[in-house]
């Protein structure tokens, strides 16, 4: 009976998991106490600990006159619900007419350090949104980011608070992120900082990010 069950743990798919504990609680009562047992243990430690998190301690715009403005509302719990600030373009995003370029320091707690393998150098932008891989994705769920061309207007950010199974790209701690956006001609478009918490889980310890 045992054996069944470390058998189910290894699969680690709750979906067979569920189905299997079913299926021995049908074929004998006796095993219904280990079934909820390992149950209980898969649901607990697995689904909610180890939720990892993504956390958005701060976002604003970092030059005078941005096209991009992002307002984020400091006391969230009070506000309508699924909405917590919102990302403002000032002018229409354009085909073949944008470059962005992102840099990305990890914060101490003394100081930030560079990392290079988060950066993204120089790039046309639509481009950028159409094939990242890495950012772009997490914009998504965010908000409403779409392809080129990006009509002019309020973008709701639904929510400041990322939830996966899966670790995060972004090793865990406080990350700033410059995002710097210039058309063609070298004129500035937009700045803007992104303070982002990479937590173990939504039950870590929240340490200074700000």
């Amino acid at each position: 009976m045992l054996v069944k069950l470390q058998k189910m743990w290894q699969l680690k798919n709750i979906e067979l998991i569920i189905i299997n504990c079913f299926n021995l609680f049908l074929g004998t009562n006796s095993s219904f106490p280990y079934t909820l047992f390992y149950l209980y243990y898969y649901l607990y430690f697995k689904l909610f600990q180890s939720r990892y998190a993504l956390v958005i301690k701060e976002a604003f715009s970092c030059m005078q006159n941005s096209k991009i403005n992002i307002i984020m509302f400091k006391n969230s719990s009070s506000l309508v619900k699924n909405n917590v600030g919102f990302v403002e373009f000032l002018e229409a995003i354009e085909y073949n007419n944008f470059q962005v370029r992102i840099e990305t320091h990890h914060k101490d707690i003394s100081n930030s350090i560079k990392a290079p393998s988060l950066n993204v150098q120089r790039n046309d932008l639509c481009a950028y949104i159409s094939t990242d891989l890495l950012f772009v994705p997490l914009v998504r769920q965010v908000f409403d980011l779409g392809k080129c061309p990006i009509a002019k207007g309020k973008h709701i950010v639904y929510k400041d608070t990322l939830v996966s199974k899966y670790r995060p790209y972004i090793p865990f701690g406080c990350w700033i992120i410059i995002t710097r956006i210039t058309k063609k001609d070298t004129q500035p478009f937009t700045c803007f900082n992104i303070t982002l918490q990479s937590l173990p889980s939504l039950k870590s310890e929240l340490y200074q990010c700000t």
